[in-house]
């Protein structure tokens, strides 16, 4: 009975074999279409229409193809392919986004190397007087750190150049500094202070909160600038 069985077996096998092979070789040959450019979802209509499956093989970062299509596809368009076959496609997973690093407080080196590391480009670097900051050092970028990006992108960085010359007047930092350190200032350079008042929790009376323009700007040709204080004028 075993031989009998191991017998039958065997003929069940190679008849099914014999049966899957004619079959197969029965299916026409079909011109492959092209789907690369297209959607997966297009891409998989038109393969089925045509007698066959999609398998995805993979996914890349393409800067200049957005997600979801189809970059590559195996075998090639054009050739004759029997209906019914697997045609594998790689697909696009779009830009690859970068965050972009704090480059404030570095040297412009430092800065450099933070963007080529996080595979950004340094830009225009552009330079402003500064009483608070060293000179060489980064004072603001014109992408905020944190901020998602395409890989590649051009970061435009603000350096500090160090105090003014004689002839050119900076705004100070007055913010957490009394009012009569601001009147002194303006007595000296001529600029008006338009000031303004308000009871704010915590804060000594007549403390400067806030102030128009920021620290460091320019403000030799200004008429006047503006403070907002804590407590009662």
């Amino acid at each position: 009975m075993f031989v009998i069985s191991v017998i039958v077996g065997a003929a069940f096998y190679f008849a099914f074999n014999m049966i899957m092979s004619a079959l197969v070789h029965n299916k026409k040959e079909v011109v492959l279409p092209n789907i690369v450019g297209k959607s997966i979802y297009d891409a998989t209509e038109e393969l089925s229409k045509a007698g066959f499956g999609i398998n995805k093989d993979g996914e890349e970062f393409n800067q200049n193809v957005p997600a979801g299509i189809v970059l590559r596809q195996n075998p090639p368009a054009g050739m004759n392919v029997r209906e019914g076959r697997l045609i594998k496609v790689t697909i696009s997973q779009g830009g690859e986004m970068i965050y972009v690093p704090n480059l404030v407080g570095q040297t412009v080196r430092a800065a450099d190397i933070s963007l080529k590391y996080s595979t950004l480009v340094m830009g225009e670097v552009s330079k402003k007087y500064s009483f608070t900051v060293k000179k060489g050092t980064v004072l603001s970028q014109d992408i905020v750190a944190g901020y998602s990006v395409d890989k590649d992108s051009v970061v435009n960085i603000v350096v500090s150049d160090g105090p003014p010359p004689e002839g050119i007047v900076l705004m100070p930092d007055f913010v957490n500094k009394n009012l009569e350190e601001a009147s002194t200032w303006s007595s000296q350079y001529g600029i008006a202070l338009n000031v303004a008042g308000g009871n704010i929790s915590g804060v000594k009376t007549n403390t400067v909160v806030r102030q128009v323009p920021e620290a460091d700007t320019d403000v030799t040709d200004w008429r006047s600038v503006s403070l907002w204080l804590s407590g009662s004028i």
